[in-house]
């Protein structure tokens, strides 16, 4: 039992630790009068309305920056968000809206990404690629690009700390997640969420649209292809974006965990390989870890299981606990430790059902990939 509370859940609680302390003492000061400001886009996916989009959005047209554009992405006219689209399009000069048709042979948001590059503009020095659901703040446009501006880094990656309101079950499950994933970036930044600023001479060079164009998935692909040609990435913590969740369900959160685990199934089998021998080692642990503490109770086993028994429940307590101090959300404690087990088992379960799965549903679509997370073959959901 100590054993496997030694090559369980010390592991996490050092991991936990490090992301920690991290965020809490390694904090970036940044310069943002200072130029220079060149011309930046920032490429927006958007697929169907979801609440408080409006403010969401206008957060980013309303950037203290001198010179960029924002350009939103719809798959065609007649997806739900369209009508929001033209009324900030006639609002805001820097907002224009890109219609890229219906993918074909890679993912839909890929495809969308895709059609946003064709359309930057000559003078354009820096790409943004962010989700629809994140909330910047007024200066987050200067901070996030200024390690490009200054020639300090070539590509830039941050990340999004989730805000369910209210605390439900599935809620605050996904930000517990999303606060572990973030350890892992912090350990090994890669885009993975959140945002991504690249220099528009990368993009070229790499020829990302045409890799893009191929694949399931944006980010991880990204961060691949820069690994591979040797490109550093900068993991910015003070650049942290926050993404409402409103009346998050479980369900909600499982479709959500569904697409994060099997994206690097076929991209970064490593990845998914590692975080499942977590996932699934620590959910038997903890099943069996309280069936011996409740068996030492009843005076069915020795008291020395009990005692590891209860030491192993302490660690995973105290993993559950530096996590919630490490993502810095408003989330209560209480509501935080009462979703930390059921998000273990959900995630565990959705790992377990990862290793059969060979396809990914995303808004309405299935897509089965191979491998590098190529695109083989897509069909459309029988919504019934």
């Amino acid at each position: 039992m100590i054993l496997w509370f030694i090559i369980t859940a010390v592991p996490l609680t050092f991991l936990a630790l490090y992301g920690l302390i991290k965020s809490s003492f390694v904090k970036p000061v940044y310069d943002l009068k200072s130029g220079p400001f060149p011309f930046v886009e920032i490429l927006i996916p958007i697929k169907g309305i979801f609440p408080d989009q409006k403010t969401v959005l206008e957060g980013f047209l309303n950037q203290d920056y001198p010179d960029y554009r924002v350009a939103f992405l719809i798959e065609d006219d007649r997806d739900p968000a369209a009508g929001l689209l033209q009324e900030l399009a006639m609002q805001y000069d820097n907002c224009t809206i890109v219609v890229s048709g219906i993918a074909t042979d890679c993912a839909q948001k890929n495809f969308n990404l895709v059609a946003g590059l064709k359309q930057l503009q000559r003078k354009t020095e820096i790409v943004i690629f962010c989700d629809s659901t994140n909330e910047p703040d007024t200066n987050w446009l200067a901070r996030f690009t200024y390690h490009l501006r200054h020639g300090k880094a070539q590509a830039v990656t941050t990340f999004r700390q989730f805000r369910p309101n209210p605390e439900t079950i599935g809620g605050v499950s996904q930000a517990i997640y999303g606060s572990f994933v973030l350890t892992l970036v912090l350990l090994n930044p890669k885009p993975w969420g959140g945002g991504t600023a690249i220099r528009r001479e990368i993009l070229d060079r790499l020829n990302v649209a045409e890799v893009w164009s191929q694949t399931v998935v944006d980010d991880l692909v990204l961060g691949n292809l820069l690994e591979r040609n040797k490109i550093g990435i900068y993991m910015d913590s003070a650049s942290m974006l926050v993404s409402p969740l409103r009346n998050q369900t479980v369900g909600g959160f499982l479709a959500y965990l569904d697409r994060q685990i099997l994206f690097p199934k076929f991209t970064n089998p490593g990845i998914w390989c590692a975080t499942l021998l977590i996932h699934l080692n620590l959910t038997v642990a903890i099943v069996v870890s309280t069936a011996v503490l409740l068996l030492s109770f009843a005076g069915l086993c020795s008291f020395t299981s009990g005692l590891a028994s209860a030491i192993f429940m302490m660690g995973v307590s105290l993993i559950g606990f530096l996590l919630w101090r490490f993502s810095s959300s408003s989330i209560s404690l209480k509501a935080w430790m009462v979703a930390f087990l059921p998000c273990i088992f959900l995630s565990a379960g959705v790992f377990l059902r990862s290793i059969f799965r060979n396809y990914i549903d995303w808004h309405g679509r299935r897509y089965y990939p191979g491998k590098g997370g190529r695109v083989l073959r897509i069909s459309v959901i029988d919504p019934s």
